[in-house]
């Protein structure tokens, strides 16, 4: 499933599973209910955790739902309603693998609950990279009528002992919190480079760093990517104020091009997470065998989302860099902090201090999940490869990246129009937008109102690159 296909899902397109999907998954379930008799089966014919090595009576019809109950325990915040959608539209796609051995009609109850918008209410607490068991044993129980939905939910019949541990055995709730966090940083990023193409013209900065020639040597993904953007906002600047810029713009390129490489990375293993039957046990029909696992820890996953969390971090210290170039006479042929007014006034100089607070955030947030551990089940589960609480802090990122370069938008547009700079090509329309929406106020003034409109703008930023 591919992320746009999620994100579209998440804000209201409708689902449908294909037509051969309920008879492959009638047959499948068939199956394995004939493999099951043959040999134990994890959760499904012992408990689970640190009890999978008790046996359950093959006749006790309500071990499916007591599992489902005791595994919905969840807490803190509600998840909002467009990131349960994508995890409902990964949950469906995983399913349909037909890995899991589930039956086909708690499938289609799945399929109904998303196309009908009658989602559950899920809480934040309660996945640590190994599968999102609250998320998804809360939503078996709003299946079948045990919680309520957001509309009114004609409920399924229970779950059979052979569906409920199938249902919970995935991440989807945390592949969707990445996916929307991805896809929000994609935005940003894109503004981002427009917003660094204003501060280059507004400092007259040296484009030789965003050369072709330059971008090859960097030998690193997506530099040429990054330096073919940038020239196509920048233009040539035909008099550079200096041979060689600080490093805001000198080591643009590397920098947010190992962003872009990291999202891209991240993107490409979420996709194939959120296709893949991964469900413990899984079921290898061409053998005609089950197969107990260990691809619930989500290692690569984890490992993924922190290399783009260390991506940011490393980033802000240049938008922090090129927002001290704004503010600086020396390279704005201005004022210190772009003031104007008696002497004295302050300009900008507060806006510093937000960007410096974004950018700490980046920082702590990008302190790697993977290294934590944490043993649980007494002792049967020694280890989590702490995924979700990495995409916590990808989240916490993103919203703290909204505001750094919001800081850094003022800061440009405000040089710009002390400078009167010419804007080449795009950057035009960028900048007759930004007088339109953020007219210059020179007086010192309540930097609020415009600090919230630079943010908003970001989205409109994003595309028109």
């Amino acid at each position: 499933m591919r992320a746009e296909q999620i994100v579209r899902v998440a804000g209201g397109a409708p689902v449908a599973l294909a037509p051969h999907v309920l008879p492959a998954l009638e047959r499948a379930c068939l199956q394995a209910a004939a493999i099951s008799e043959r040999r134990a089966v994890y959760g499904r014919s012992t408990g689970v955790g640190a009890n999978r090595l008790t046996a359950v009576d093959p006749r006790d019809t309500e071990h499916g739902m007591r599992l489902l109950r005791s595994h919905a325990a969840d807490a803190g915040a509600v998840i909002p309603a467009p990131t349960v959608r994508a995890m409902l539209a990964i949950r469906l796609s995983q399913l349909a693998r037909g890995k899991s051995g589930i039956e086909p009609r708690i499938v289609a109850g799945l399929e109904r609950m998303l196309r009908t918008g009658a989602l559950p209410e899920l809480r934040e607490l309660g996945s640590i990279g190994t599968a999102d068991l609250a998320a998804l044993a809360g939503t078996a129980l709003a299946l079948t009528g045990e919680r309520p939905t957001a509309v009114p939910f004609e409920p399924l019949a229970p779950f059979g002992m052979e569906s409920a541990l199938p249902f919970m055995s995935s991440s989807a709730l945390t592949l969707a919190r990445a996916v929307l966090a991805l896809e929000e940083l994609r935005r940003l990023d894109r503004a981002g480079r427009v917003i660094a193409a204003l501060s280059a013209r507004a400092v007259r900065a040296n484009t030789q760093a965003f050369s072709e020639a330059a971008a090859q040597a960097c030998a690193a993904p997506g530099a040429v990517r990054v330096a073919r953007e940038m020239r196509l906002l920048t233009g040539r600047i035909p008099y550079p104020a200096r041979v060689q810029d600080p490093f805001g713009f000198r080591a643009y390129v590397p920098s947010q091009a190992a962003v872009v490489a990291a999202m891209d990375d991240l993107r490409v293993r979420v996709e194939r997470l959120a296709s893949a039957g991964q469900e413990n046990p899984l079921f290898d029909f061409r053998h005609s065998r089950v197969v107990h696992h260990g691809n619930f820890h989500q290692v690569a996953l984890g490992l993924a989302v922190d290399a783009l969390n260390l991506g940011l971090a490393q980033s802000a210290p240049l938008v922090l860099a090129r927002i001290a170039m704004l503010h600086d006479p020396m390279f704005n042929g201005g004022r210190p902090f772009l003031a104007t007014g008696p002497a004295g006034s302050s300009g900008h100089m507060m806006t510093e201090y937000i960007a410096a607070a974004a950018a700490a955030e980046l920082r702590n947030a990008a302190q790697p999940a993977s290294l934590g551990s944490v043993v649980l089940s007494r002792g049967a589960e020694e280890d989590a490869s702490f995924a979700s609480q990495a995409v916590v802090q990808l989240e916490r990122a993103v919203r703290h990246y909204r505001p750094l370069l919001a800081v850094e938008l003022l800061s440009a547009h405000r040089a710009a129009h002390q400078q009167g700079t010419a804007m080449p090509g795009r950057l035009d329309a960028v900048a007759a937008r930004l007088r339109e929406a953020l007219p210059v106020v020179d007086e010192d003034h309540d930097l609020r109102p415009e600090m919230e409109k630079a943010q908003e703008l970001l989205a409109e930023l994003a595309v028109m690159l």
